[in-house]
């Protein structure tokens, strides 16, 4: 597939969000905080793709998370920046710091919409 331009691969966390009482929950708050980033990437002009809004409903955490961070890579590999959700929970997602991680290795461009030091509730 050709990298766009516009198209920005939002890492957002998803099993490192701990407050969450079950799975069910854990996919709310995954999912608010990752429109809540698409969002973001759309007023500043970009089109925003979320692996946590295609795949959280489709797949099982437990026993597909493999799976799952293989396709959302392979996502990854098509954007041309990166730009990563500002939550509480973001800092120990050890799925966020493999994305980081491997755009590094293809050199995508991380956009930075915000100040590091301010973190949403969510």
């Amino acid at each position: 597939m050709k990298k766009t331009m516009r198209l920005v691969y939002v890492a957002s966390p998803y099993a490192s969000i701990s407050s969450a009482r079950d799975e069910n929950q854990r996919r709310v708050y995954a999912k608010k905080i990752a429109v809540s980033a698409c969002k973001k990437i759309v007023k500043a002009g970009y089109e925003p793709i979320s692996p946590v809004l295609a795949f959280c409903d489709i797949f099982d955490e437990k026993t597909d998370r493999e799976k799952v961070m293989k396709a959302c890579l392979e996502l990854l590999s098509d954007c041309s920046y990166i730009y990563f959700a500002n939550s509480v929970y973001s800092k120990n997602s050890s799925g966020m710091k493999m994305e980081k991680r491997y755009a590094r290795e293809l050199g995508i461009v991380e956009l930075e919409l915000e100040q590091k030091n301010k973190k949403e509730e969510w």
